[in-house]
């Protein structure tokens, strides 16, 4: 059983009265690090935001204090209180809580916690949950991915209202489901990026769910939430290896090696096989050299004597290489491909006759 008991001062800002917390129960089977209670305040001048904190050794506590944002167009400022180890049934805790102002301004209270050996009814509290969510990475903003259903705490009035934490890219839009039930619809508020982010861990804060009678009164419940961002083939090859400038040396004959290139798809998902070629069309050198099309190796077909016969002393080689996608089923989407452009230098010449820069 966690129970909590708390006094605040007379001062300027103000507990609201409801979240005193004078008596909390809790079962003890509360997850550390989940969230046990929220707590809000007041300012007659708005002197926000509010800053709540533990007083005395925080480091010895059972809780710890999370202050939320806040702003002047806020009616109050709230904070979450969340249990960093296991509470011990029956044991009481004492802590005390503190929320200050932007002038100066400050109030307390005492707290007391204590544990039920209630097991939390997570099925009652959500009568629906999503599993692991699946969404694929070009799904457009607006697109809804699951929803969650909270059932309110039959001692209080007012429904539940839902919070969704975690992610900006994420929201939540809830409606009310006759009799006392809240349903909140998870949807994409912006793009996503399989190869920035592929999971994200979300949280659903159920405002004033359902609790025990005499086992939890606790004012908040928590459900963990993970969506999985699956792969789309958007993103063309990369390369890994491309020397930009390669010197040859002396005595490179035909069918030696110059170098190897390496590319790979760029999802890293359900990456593609890559195929390698050369761009012939507008190059001159294509012919000089040939490329072994899965292992990027480039090699020389023709003499060095051939290819300086055509160009002039100093002028590298260029040679465009294209690393391209294999599609192996019809209904993938279509194969990307990326260039690349590699600059030979040819060994120096020797006793070279004068040349003509210009013909005119």
């Amino acid at each position: 059983m966690l129970s909590l008991i708390c006094f605040a001062s007379a001062s300027d800002p103000k507990f609201d009265p409801s979240t005193r917390m004078r008596l909390v129960l809790v079962p003890a089977d509360a997850a550390v690090g989940s969230v046990i209670y929220r707590i809000r305040a007041t300012d007659e001048e708005f002197d926000y935001p509010l800053t709540f904190e533990l007083l005395g050794d925080a480091s010895s506590s059972t809780v710890q204090i999370e202050s939320l944002p806040c702003t002047k167009y806020n009616s109050v400022c709230q904070a979450n209180v969340i249990l960093t180890r296991r509470l011990e049934p029956g044991r009481y805790y004492d802590f005390q809580i503190s929320v200050k102002d932007t002038r100066g301004g400050m109030a307390s209270q005492s707290c007391s916690i204590t544990a039920t050996n209630f097991t939390t009814p997570h099925d009652v509290i959500f009568p629906h949950k999503p599993g692991i969510i699946m969404i694929p990475e070009d799904a457009k903003r607006g697109t809804e991915l699951d929803y969650v259903i909270a059932r309110k705490n039959p001692l209080f009035p007012k429904h539940v209202y839902l919070e969704l934490w975690g992610s900006p890219l994420f929201a939540i839009r809830q409606k009310i489901v006759p009799p006392e039930m809240t349903e909140g619809t998870i949807f994409l508020l912006g793009p996503l990026d399989f190869e920035k982010q592929s999971m994200y861990h979300l949280t659903v804060l159920a405002n004033d769910p359902y609790a025990e009678p005499g086992q939890d009164s606790r004012n908040i419940a928590g459900l963990e939430i993970v969506i999985i961002v699956e792969d789309v083939q958007d993103v063309p090859p990369i390369f890994t290896m491309a020397p930009p400038v390669t010197r040859l040396p002396n005595g490179l004959l035909p069918g030696d090696k110059i170098l190897q290139i390496q590319a790979e798809d760029g999802d890293k998902g359900v990456p593609r096989a890559i195929r390698y070629g050369l761009v012939s069309e507008g190059n001159p050198f294509t012919s000089f050299f040939d490329i072994n099309d899965t292992t990027g190796v480039i090699t020389l077909m023709r003499p060095l004597d051939e290819i300086a016969a055509i160009t002039h002393i100093g002028d590298p080689v260029l040679l465009t290489v294209i690393a391209e996608e294999v599609k192996v089923m019809r209904d993938e989407p279509p194969a990307m491909a990326s260039t690349v452009q590699l600059a030979f230098l040819l060994p120096e010449r020797e006793n070279a006759p004068p040349y003509f820069e210009n013909d005119q």
